[in-house]
């Protein structure tokens, strides 16, 4: 009788229908709060990163107007459209504002080298960076992992030394040191692979020519059934994948290793162990899948990483991809082009960033509350 007075004088919000209701509806608000503030968040992150990069344009050069114009030696009447054009002849916190005016409308300015529109170079260029980026991730992932979870199984044996020793020459060997390693012994001295450099083989382009489909060549390969191009694209991107992600491998591989040596040491774990769980249950069941959530933030985070990494990776073989495209408009003075470039990969970052954050919220509720 006691339990059931004190259950009728409970007021309604605890009745299991409408707490549960509560609960779930009260998390859902929750993370959408989160995801409004860290959208917010992001304004103040593209402001800073336009005010840098137009500063620096309008600085390092001892004259924007023959730079914007695209050379030194450019007409009087050139460099008066430049001029115009930029409204180099105003104060510059109103160039500034015309500059911010026409990025919120999509215009990154025209390339006085290529004198195309810089966001269409970038749209030509990114499907390439696109698919060396997620190829290095997914490598990346497959690789680092399991690793991470041997190295922490197997702690100060011999797997474990091996991986340290792999994950220290990853965080500390230079991408452009470990390309041209790999080109000296895969290309020149194994003959392994039969170009070390570009996209695609210029007598397979010819013979095999890849549709255009979703500017993804290794995807437009598939979805067209071309066989030859596909196997050629696979060989061409082996190496600048794996350059891209041995750091990505080191950090991911260590970052796993880290969080499994904690969750096995977790109450639940010797729990699991003593109602006699097998220890590969453990492992992959229920220590993995805790173990993943810190790994998740740095996943994420390599994902901007690797778009920006592929700079100097994609310079050491000669890789078709934004990367290159910024190089080289760095090597002519293409400011535009360094600034179009510049705003396009801190976007890119900003957004991964953000879903990395919505992601760990999602996976732990209390980081929305923090």
């Amino acid at each position: 009788m006691t339990s059931g007075r004190n259950q009728h004088r409970l007021p309604p919000f605890f009745s299991f229908p409408y707490s549960q209701y509560a609960s779930e509806a009260w998390l859902s608000m929750g993370l959408k709060t989160y995801i409004l503030k860290r959208v917010a968040m992001l304004i103040p992150v593209m402001l800073g990163v336009t005010v840098i990069t137009f500063l620096l344009s309008h600085v390092i050069p001892s004259n924007p107007s023959w730079v914007w114009a695209g050379s030194m030696h450019a007409t009087e009447e050139t460099i008066q459209n430049v001029i115009e054009r930029y409204h180099l002849n105003e104060p510059l916190y109103v160039q500034y504002l015309y500059y911010l005016s026409d990025l919120l409308r999509g215009d990154l300015g025209t390339s006085p080298v290529t004198n195309r529109p810089v966001l269409d170079d970038l749209r030509q260029y990114f499907p390439n960076t696109i698919e060396l980026s997620v190829s290095s991730l997914i490598f990346s992932i497959l690789v680092g992992i399991p690793l991470g979870v041997v190295s922490a199984t197997r702690k100060d044996k011999l797997p474990d030394h091996v991986s340290r020793l792999f994950s220290l020459c990853g965080v500390s060997m230079p991408i452009f040191w470990l390309g041209l390693l790999l080109q000296m012994v895969f290309y020149y001295e194994l003959r392994w692979i039969p170009d070390p450099g570009g996209r695609i083989s210029e007598e397979i382009l010819v013979k095999f020519p890849v549709a255009h489909i979703t500017g993804l060549k290794l995807l437009d390969s598939v979805l067209t059934g071309n066989w030859p191009a596909l196997l050629n694209l696979s060989v061409h991107i082996i190496m600048p994948m794996i350059c891209l992600s041995y750091s990505c491998i080191a950090l991911i591989s260590r970052m796993t290793r880290s969080a499994m040596l904690e969750v096995m040491r977790a109450d639940y774990i010797r729990t699991a162990r003593s109602t006699g769980f097998s220890e590969r249950v453990i492992i992959y069941k229920h220590a993995l899948r805790n173990a993943l959530i810190p790994a998740t933030t740095v996943i994420g985070f390599t994902v901007g990483w690797l778009l920006a990494g592929s700079v100097v990776t994609e310079s050491v073989f000669y890789w078709p991809g934004i990367g290159q495209y910024a190089v080289n408009a760095a090597f002519r003075f293409d400011f535009p082009s360094i600034m179009g470039f510049t705003v396009f990969v801190a976007l890119f970052y900003a957004l991964a960033s953000l879903v990395v954050d919505i992601t760990y919220a999602y996976l732990d509720p209390r980081i929305r509350y923090e």
